[in-house]
């Protein structure tokens, strides 16, 4: 008997047994356990945006107000006067 043979038989013998039973409670531990999770995600997605709505609140407060696209102002030198 070939090892592929031996596998299909260990394969086969796993499949035809009947799968072990769940333990009383893991299904509202796993639900509990997902529902934690999904606030979580959701309140860091929240926050996310909320950083992300701050910073080009202040991007846009800044770039109004400092205008760096802007020449700077030349400075004006007053003319000679003892030549």
């Amino acid at each position: 008997m070939s090892g592929a043979d031996q596998r299909k038989k260990r394969v086969r013998r796993l499949l035809d047994t009947p799968p072990p039973p769940v333990p009383p409670g893991l299904v509202a531990e796993a639900v509990r356990r997902g529902e934690r999770l999904r606030r979580l995600r959701a309140g860091a997605l929240r926050l996310f945006w909320v950083v992300l709505a701050a910073a080009a609140t202040g991007l846009t407060v800044w770039l109004l107000a400092a205008r760096p696209w802007a020449a700077p102002e030349v400075p004006v030198i007053p003319p000679p006067t003892d030549w």
